[in-house]
């Protein structure tokens, strides 16, 4: 029997307590979490006949883990087609607005920018294909993620910046300004030296066909990984300390109390877990997390904040960097009483003014923010390593290249698999 402990019950630690029930024969495993509730990242908000998903919003299925791991438990998934309905606003005007259709998206995006659209479709096409090879090259045999990168020909993704390899690529500035950033702004909330994997898994995930949610929520997917997993789960546990011990083992201490691990996988940013670890030594940089804020608003859209008439607001406003604080704008036109239900993500938090100004009559239903949303992505030459000793792994280092659902969950599946081959 393995007996592992996990740190984190996110979508990675979570899913590491299911592949360990999947691949390691006779695995125990306890997974803590110093919160009060499993998700992490995920946070799905339940009210009166909606929900909303104030975290990791989406997936599709070219995410082939995540994917995978959603039919294997047999989660009904249900279409997003909002992101059809799109304008661009730069907090005064609409630079640029979508048509519902495909045919007049494309059209309107080749009309006002030529060449650089297909230029971009072409460099994600071929980036596609080296995504693809990463899948295989992990199929291989686990190794650290910057070999993987580096295997499948990706790490010139990570080392340089997104603008810059667009740039290269003959992808005109005007239009990554007005589109490109926006469209990376709606997933990072970053303006500026965005870290070119991270810019990629943005546009590939926006703009592919097939973009789903869980059903009942996606906080509802780490909540069943670890359930069928069969791991305990220790809520509101901070592990406060790792020490290596002279067998090999691990001992965990949360909570003035301490147990005894044959491998340990942290699924929380070194930089906010705030772990100590004794007789190991650490090579991982420290990186700066984006702090985040959601609110959750519901009245009748006061056109005019918009500089629109009386028409209809579109169901998505992406922002330029000119609207900062504000980036994003998700909105749900309601059947009764001319109302609407709004997502704004922000990266200051708004006052109580706001509400007054973006509505003619409305009110704040939710408000939420994330401390550490995620890493604030740039260039790197290297990703941080997964292997931290004999059987104690890092999974949040990938998050330094890209974060999301998939990455997450392919760290896992690389640590889980990299254990089992160390056990022999």
């Amino acid at each position: 029997m393995v007996i592992v402990g996990i740190v984190g019950a996110g979508i990675g630690g979570c899913s590491a307590a299911y592949f360990a029930h999947k691949h390691l024969a006779n695995s125990k495993v306890t997974v803590y979490e110093a919160e009060n509730r499993i998700g992490g990242r995920t946070f799905t908000y339940y009210g009166p006949k909606t929900q909303k998903e104030l975290g990791a919003e989406f997936f599709n299925f070219s995410n082939k883990i995540v994917s995978g791991l959603v039919a294997e438990l047999g989660l009904q998934t249900k279409k997003l087609d909002g992101l059809m309905d799109i304008a661009v606003w730069d907090g005064n005007e609409f630079v640029f607005q979508f048509g519902q259709s495909l045919f007049h998206k494309m059209f309107g995006l080749v009309s006002k920018h030529k060449l650089s659209v297909p230029k971009l479709l072409f460099s994600i096409k071929k980036a596609e294909w080296n995504i693809k090879k990463l899948y295989k090259e992990q199929k291989k045999g686990p190794v650290e993620f910057s070999s993987l990168f580096e295997g499948a020909g990706l790490d010139e993704w990570y080392k340089t910046a997104f603008d810059e390899i667009l740039l290269e690529r003959g992808i005109d500035q005007s239009f990554i300004d007005e589109l490109v950033t926006p469209s990376t702004r709606l997933i990072y909330c970053q303006n500026a030296d965005l870290g070119g994997f991270a810019g990629l898994v943005a546009i590939m995930g926006i703009y592919s066909q097939d973009i789903n949610k869980i059903k009942d929520g996606n906080e509802t997917f780490p909540q069943k990984l670890v359930e069928v997993s069969g791991a305990k789960v220790e809520l509101e546990t901070k592990v406060d300390a790792v020490e290596s011990l002279s067998d090999g083992s691990f001992r965990v201490f949360a909570n003035e109390t301490s147990s005894v691990y044959d491998a340990v996988i942290v699924a929380s940013p070194l930089e906010v877990a705030n772990i100590s670890f004794d007789g190991i030594s650490l090579q991982n940089q420290l990186r700066e997390y984006q702090t985040i804020y959601a609110r959750i608003m519901r009245g009748q859209i006061n056109p005019g904040y918009f500089n629109l008439d009386s028409s209809k607001v579109p169901s998505l406003v992406l922002t330029t960097k000119d609207a900062n604080p504000l980036v994003l704008f998700s909105i749900k036109h309601l059947p009764d009483k001319g109302e609407s239900l709004v997502t704004v993500t922000s990266l200051e938090p708004l006052g109580d003014s706001f509400v007054d100004e973006f509505f003619k009559k409305g009110e704040t239903v939710f408000d939420h923010s994330w401390s550490a949303a995620y890493p604030v992505f740039k260039p790197i030459q290297k990703v941080p390593d997964m292997v931290l000793d004999d059987n104690l792994f890092y999974l949040n280092g990938i998050e330094s290249a890209a974060s999301s659902l998939e990455t997450s969950a392919f760290a896992a599946l690389n640590s889980v698999q990299a254990l089992k081959e160390s056990l022999g």
